[in-house]
């Protein structure tokens, strides 16, 4: 059961989502443009605003306007059903069978063939400046904690937002700028 506050689409939201098992799927390049893809279309069709973000080796963080036109929930659902459907295909077309293998032997759920996301996600309302603040750091800072180590500073890191708020520079796909909102 997701972890949802009263939606109200005039807030912003901190969200995380986990792979199945926290599994490392979300390591290949071709994996975590399709994990940047589905916020990107949501973002351009008007569905959200994208103002923070980064994609880990095993969970996604964002921070995100919603529409009224559907709930949270509803979006998260939509979200991990594409993204599934097309890291399946990918995994697929690239031969991976071994990863195949693996997802199929975390599933449970006799209606599909693969796992890919925990069935849950949490999701923060965001409060007040302060609490966007500290996670908009922890979002950033996250690649580069030890136990990650993937990054030496927030924006060399490149599946993130960091780029645009440290060097004021182009991210990956682009976001909306939270301190627009904020004035």
């Amino acid at each position: 059961m997701p972890v949802q506050p009263n939606f109200d689409p005039d807030h912003l939201y901190f969200v995380t989502t986990k792979a199945e098992n926290h599994f490392h799927l979300f390591k290949h390049e071709s994996i975590i443009r399709i994990l940047l893809d589905s916020p990107h279309y949501l973002r351009i069709s008007r569905h959200m605003q994208l103002f923070v973000f980064v994609i880990m080796p095993n969970h996604i963080h964002l921070i995100g306007k919603f529409s009224k036109e559907f709930s949270l929930s509803e979006m998260i659902r939509d979200f991990k059903r594409h993204t599934a459907r097309q890291i399946i295909r990918q995994l697929q077309a690239e031969n991976r069978n071994d990863t195949l293998e693996i997802l199929q032997r975390m599933n449970k759920d006799p209606r599909q063939m693969f796992k890919i996301w925990e069935d849950r996600y949490d999701a923060r309302d965001v409060f007040s400046i302060q609490f966007l603040e500290q996670k908009m750091d922890y979002i950033h800072h996250n690649p580069c904690q030890s136990h990650w180590n993937l990054a030496k500073l927030p924006e060399e890191y490149p599946w993130s937002s960091a780029r645009f708020y440290i060097e004021d520079k182009p991210t990956i796909i682009p976001v909306d700028d939270v301190r627009d909102i904020l004035v």
